[in-house]
């Protein structure tokens, strides 16, 4: 066998195949264990029972899973490595196969995960201008997740010349590159949106400015993942700039990928972690707040508000999910319904209390809607 020449020595070495199997393998992992553990707390603290949005979370991380196995063998048939160096066609071949089965998987999870999201917003807030916005934004990722995934499937016709480099040049394939820029450009517009969406309705709760802070904090998050998705696409844009180095360079472009729809995950999955860090770290709740005296930002109170039943709750802190352990019992007063609502809930930083009365439904409509209702003034 020739001796490489100090130049091919140095591309040999110059590879990204260990990277990326190391950043797919991680960051699929800690998805994994952040379902875990927000199935665990829903279940065993929470309401003891499975959304909808849980189950379709499941699927995201069964499908971001997959996405990590047909990524690591990508980098194993050749992804991270100078285009030099991967035998033509099998190699060729097979790493192409992967990545079309990775992109696939890839879009499932993203689009489930935004879905995921968008029900758990359903389930809290009940404003009516929150609804037809949640509404139309959910039909639009399904719609666009459904066309980026028969566009991903139907690149080629027929399909297997996506990969069959002997196959293509007589088959009818779309531009990649425009496919790319779409998918990846409506994907970060989509991340923004699902973002953004409670912020206002979050900033008119009548409750202290710490609390809303915090709260928005919580329920977008997602903002992260929107970085992550702008350096997903500037990693596309390099790789569709070197065509003649694709194994190179789509390396980095699969492992943003990767990070970007486990991160989506962990997202959508921490905020019914909070009872669960509560446990572990007793101090994770505490407050370094003054006592209030019933009047001023202190004891704002908040009204939470859905058909059903009576409910009236004080809590020391603003709760995403109803997810602190249940206070015993006590007779407080009633506020009259509003609105056409059975139920209301009242939330200050310093007591927890919780009465039912009637018939009791299932623990899961306890922490349906939201309502917010402006404080009224005299």
């Amino acid at each position: 066998m020739d001796q490489m020449s100090p130049e091919l020595a140095a591309l040999a070495q110059d590879q990204e195949s260990t990277l990326q199997i190391s950043l797919v393998t991680s960051f699929t992992a800690l998805a994994i264990i952040s379902v875990c553990l927000r199935l665990f707390t829903r279940l065993r603290w929470l309401v003891r029972r499975l959304g909808w949005e849980d189950y379709i979370i499941v699927l995201s991380t069964c499908t971001s899973t997959a996405c990590a196995v047909c990524q690591v063998l990508q980098a194993n048939a050749g992804s991270g490595r100078h285009a030099v160096f991967v035998p033509y066609p099998e190699g060729v071949t097979k790493m192409l196969k992967w990545l079309f089965w990775s992109i696939i998987f890839y879009n499932i999870s993203l689009c489930a995960t935004k879905v995921s999201i968008l029900l758990q917003y359903h389930r809290i807030f009940a404003v009516p201008e929150m609804r037809i916005p949640l509404g139309v934004l959910m039909g639009f990722i399904v719609v666009w997740g459904t066309v980026a995934l028969l566009s991903s499937v139907f690149t080629c016709v027929p399909i297997y010349a996506y990969w069959d480099v002997l196959a293509k040049p007589t088959a009818k394939c779309l531009e990649n590159d425009n496919l790319w820029y779409a998918n990846a450009s409506i994907n970060i517009v989509t991340d923004l949106a699902v973002a953004f969406l409670p912020v206002r309705v979050i900033w008119n709760l009548q409750i202290a400015m710490r609390q809303k802070l915090a709260l928005i904090a919580v329920l977008t998050i997602g903002w992260f993942v929107c970085v992550v998705s702008v350096l997903r696409l500037t990693s596309v844009i390099n790789a569709l700039k070197h065509p003649e180095d694709n194994s190179y360079y789509t390396a980095r472009a699969a492992y943003w990928s990767a990070i970007e729809i486990n991160l989506a995950i962990v997202c959508a999955s921490l905020p019914a972690l909070k009872p669960l860090i509560v446990r572990l770290i007793p101090g994770f709740s505490s407050r370094n707040s003054g006592r209030g005296t019933g009047t001023g930002e202190n004891s704002r109170i908040v009204t939470i508000g859905t058909r059903g039943r009576n409910t009236a709750r004080q809590t020391r802190e603003f709760e995403l999910e109803a997810g602190v352990p249940e206070s015993p019992r006590s007779e407080l007063p009633r506020s009259p319904d509003v609105g056409g609502f059975d139920k209301s809930i009242y939330i200050s930083r310093h007591y927890e209390q919780h009465y039912e009365d009637g018939s009791r439904l299932s623990d899961g409509e306890s922490q349906t809607d939201l309502v917010t209702r402006p404080k009224p003034t005299y």
